[in-house]
């Protein structure tokens, strides 16, 4: 038998700076008892080292290993090698016919192969048997015997085969029939955290954005990370090091042309060098670039016989070559002047254009220096652009177009386009005014974009009148969701929806995904508006995931779409969704959020903590919202309903400034009449005056109607219905009720009835038995839990209530046992209840509790007896003060 060095059957050496990856070995594992385990990736993906540490990680099961060279495409070295490498194998013992074995010096007979294969079904353990770097084995009879070892190698071997190239076996086969464990390129490259750990193993410290920016340069290839860490480790200044770390690096270069590119013909290298200015590089561009129409198939021998190039794409007709010998082959490309580069950038522009791919062609023509090349491809294709959200097109456009006076109307309109995108409507709107201010007449289409961008940021609130359709189909979608965000803004939500289903529909047809996050965005707030709860809650929900699925789930329009089902879940009475819907957009909403937007998330959290219990925090929150944005105009249904909100809490609470207050901002929106009767509605039943409230709020009852937001209408019913009772006709309060459960029902809208008073709630009771749609949503209602605000009014009793009223003022005990005209010891049991039932041990205590609980607002009015003077007075005159 040949002699077999013994370096050819030692797994090489683990380097210290090794990261382990237990879910590869794992996968490894997976393999045994299939025919074959294969590990094909190539140069540099780190599959010897894996295998390495597979190995020496699994000592309870022996392993044979045998690294692979040219020489062994002979079979006689090969079969040579197999054997001294089981020969040295402890699961092989001395007894075993594999140790008699012996490898012709002429040829390798199938007698031979016989005899190894009973000799390794004769085995009285299981083994490994590693083939390292099996690309080396390229046709002819090794290949034909190494396949007769992957059918006959009996249940006890499991045998791995790791190669740069897929090896001539029958692997369609042994995939099929789920024969085959297979490791690619994409498995063994490094994670992001993977690529932190070899880094910091190496003694380098980066935070988690360098680490980012390290691992897109390499792409997870393994040795592209250890020449970076090690590199870095020895260089005074590491961050340095990696803003300029390439495949142009020496140790990189060096390892490269002699591992990675060894082999490569000069046609093969040319075709590499030219079709590196574009990742991917798909089939017909790569024709264009080269100009050779065999360039195609130069790429697909290179992916199918070096594995330097892999195929993308949905046919697998683009390809990719990983990014440091990207970046290699592109300094080299530079090497031959810069004219050449940018000529190569220009070919793939125009390509890009021809072919319908404009965020590519914009790219390649922001490589080109080339102003008037960037701005004819805006010229056609930056409503596209926009629609699709290809926002770092128009910004490497924008960085093109720098300085160039020619250009800049575009420059501003590009940059109100970027600003959109993020949600920021005071820098759109600034960068729409100084487009105009540099064009006063400006092109068509930039004319049409300018207004769009200006009504889709919330910033130009007029209502849009007849107005040309563009001809390019993209600008066309965007300008009619453009008018349908207008419509939102001027409180028009039914014409609003209109536009905007339509702007959706082709956004959808024309694959705009950004825009169809605008649209959806937007309709969820017209729905909203409307009162058409379902719809604004379906529509927030596909907003959100949508934006998530775009990558825009950090802008300002994702924040909108949680304020959006927000709102919604809040008056569904869902408050845990509602806040959390609120945090969301809160958390993940940018820095410069739109203040209308970010006041309308406040507004939920503070509803919804209220509804949860925190009653303090809430109103704290309702009212800090208000103050952060008293410089901007806010739409009439969003400060309606936080004004109620902030009114009921203030009233709920007894603070009777706060409410007051409130109730002045509304008095100042004519557009929310029905909001500011239905608030003095609240104040006089509060107060007592039900036949008063009863007046004040019949006209809210009346069809013709026009609240701010369609909700009020549920919450003036319940209004009607509590005053009806009070003045004594049930027949009223029963049929306000009734109105009340049919309008909520078809907005959806639950929360007020969850806060309504409890004789409300007993009619609710009786409405349950009718077995029709109202009977239904009375249930829902009841199933709803209590708002926060509701839960301690039912604690006491009629008569406790009326000690309580007392206990913030200074009577003593005798005084309010006089006023109630009942004896002291009646009051003392009253007093001791009370303490109980709020957990308190003092009257200071059970004052604040009950504030807390919300018990002491219905009796804010003066007190009825004590000669008619009111509570304060009688404080006055203890105090000697009058």
């Amino acid at each position: 038998m040949h002699g077999v060095a013994p370096s050819k059957l030692t797994p090489p050496a683990l380097p210290r700076d090794l990261v382990p990856r237990p879910a590869l070995r794992e996968a490894l594992d997976g393999g045994a008892g299939r025919a074959l385990t294969l590990v094909c990736a190539p140069a540099g993906f780190g599959k010897s080292l894996l295998l390495a540490d597979w190995v020496k990680r699994s000592p309870g099961i022996p392993a044979a290993w045998v690294s692979l060279d040219e020489d062994d495409a002979d079979p006689r070295l090969l079969w040579s090698s197999v054997l001294a490498a089981l020969r040295a194998c402890p699961a092989v013992p001395p007894s075993s016919r594999l140790h008699r074995l012996v490898v012709s010096r002429t040829t390798v007979e199938l007698d031979f192969i016989d005899d190894l294969l009973d000799g390794l079904a004769a085995l009285p353990q299981p083994l490994r048997l590693i083939l390292d770097d099996a690309y080396h084995l390229r046709n002819g009879r090794a290949l034909d015997e190494l396949r007769l070892l992957v059918r006959g190698r009996g249940p006890l071997v499991h045998l791995v085969v790791a190669s740069r190239l897929d090896p001539a076996l029958p692997l369609a086969r042994l995939r099929l029939d789920d024969e085959l464990c297979e490791l690619r390129a994409e498995q063994l490259r490094f994670t992001v955290g993977e690529s932190a750990a070899l880094v910091e193993r190496n003694g380098v410290r980066l935070d988690a954005r360098q680490c980012g920016q390290l691992h897109a340069r390499t792409g997870g290839w393994v040795a592209g990370l250890r020449f970076a860490a090690r590199a870095m480790r020895r260089h005074p200044d590491p961050v340095q090091f990696l803003a300029a770390f390439s495949g142009d690096e020496r140790a990189v270069a060096d390892y490269l042309v002699g591992e990675v590119l060894a082999g490569t013909t000069d046609l093969q290298r040319e075709v590499l060098r030219r079709t590196s200015v574009a990742d991917p590089v798909p089939a017909a561009m790569a024709v264009e670039l080269c100009g050779r129409e065999d360039a195609a198939d130069v790429l697909d021998s290179l992916a199918r016989d070096l594995g330097l190039v892999t195929t993308t794409g949905p046919n697998r007709t683009d390809y990719r070559v990983e990014e440091l010998l990207r970046s290699h082959l592109l300094g080299d490309l530079h090497r031959y002047g810069a004219d050449h580069v940018t000529s190569l950038h220009r070919r793939a522009a125009r390509w890009c254009d021809r072919e319908g791919r404009p965020a590519d062609a914009l790219r390649h023509a922001g490589q080109t220096g080339d102003a008037a090349l960037v701005t004819n491809l805006l010229r056609g294709r930056v409503a596209e652009l926009v629609a699709r959200g290809e926002h770092a097109a128009l910004s490497a456009a924008l960085a093109a177009l720098d300085n160039d006076t020619a250009t800049a109307s575009w420059r501003a309109a590009l940059t109100a386009c970027l600003h959109l995108e993020r949600g920021d409507g005071r820098a759109t709107a600034e960068a729409v005014r100084h487009a105009r201010s540099l064009d006063t007449v400006p092109e068509p289409d930039l004319a049409v974009l300018l207004t769009t961008t200006e009504r889709l940021a919330g910033v130009d609130r007029r209502a849009p009148g007849p107005e040309p359709a563009p001809d390019d189909p993209a600008l066309r979608a965007l300008a009619r969701a453009g008018r349908g965000a207008a419509r939102v803004a001027t409180g028009a939500p039914g014409p609003a929806r209109t536009e905007l289903e339509a702007a959706l529909d082709d956004a959808r047809r024309l694959d705009l995904p950004f825009l169809e996050v605008l649209c959806l965005c937007m309709l969820g707030a017209a729905a909203w508006a409307g009162g058409d709860l379902r719809e604004a809650a379906r529509a927030a929900a596909t907003a959100t995931a949508a934006a998530r699925e775009g990558g825009w789930e950090g802008t300002g329009w994702a924040a909108a779409a949680n304020a959006v089902a927000g709102l919604t879940a809040l008056e569904q009475a869902r408050p845990d969704a509602a806040l959390d819907a609120a945090d969301a957009g809160l958390r993940a909403g940018p820095a410069d959020l739109d203040p209308v937007v970010r006041f309308a998330l406040r507004t939920v959290r503070g509803g919804a903590l209220f509804d949860r219990g925190e009653k303090a925090s809430g109103l704290l929150e309702l009212q800090q919202a208000r103050a952060d944005v008293s410089e901007h105009r806010v739409p009439v249904a969003l400060a309606a309903v936080a004004a109620l909100l902030e009114y009921r809490i203030a009233l709920q609470l007894g603070y009777a400034t706060a409410a007051a207050g409130t109730a002045s901002r509304l008095g100042g929106r004519p557009a929310a009449r029905a909001e500011r009767r239905l608030v003095r509605a609240w104040s006089e039943a509060a107060g007592g005056a039900f036949h008063a409230a009863r007046v004040t709020v019949a006209p809210l009852l009346h069809p013709a109607a026009r609240p701010a937001w369609p909700g009020t209408v549920v919450e003036a019913c319940l209004v009607a219905s509590h005053t009806a009772l009070h003045c004594g006709d049930r027949p009223a309060a029963r049929q306000a009720l009734r109105a009340a459960l049919d309008r909520g029902r078809e907005l959806d809208v639950v929360r007020p009835f969850t806060l309504a008073p409890s004789g409300v709630r007993s009619l609710i009771v009786d409405e349950l038995a009718g077995g029709d749609d109202r009977s239904h949503f009375a249930a829902r209602v009841l199933a709803a839990p209590h708002c926060a605000c509701r839960s301690g009014t039912e604690l006491l009793t009629a008569r406790e209530h009326d000690v309580l009223s007392r206990l913030p003022s200074l009577l003593n005990l005798d005084e309010i046992a006089e006023d109630l005209a009942v004896s002291v010891n009646t009051v003392k049991s009253h007093v001791r209840s009370i303490y109980d039932k709020l957990g308190a041990g003092t009257r200071r205590a059970a004052v604040l509790a009950a504030h807390e609980h919300g018990l002491l607002w219905l009796r804010s009015r003066p007190s009825p007896s004590l000669g008619g003077r009111r509570a304060d007075e009688v404080m006055q005159a203890r105090s000697g003060s009058g």
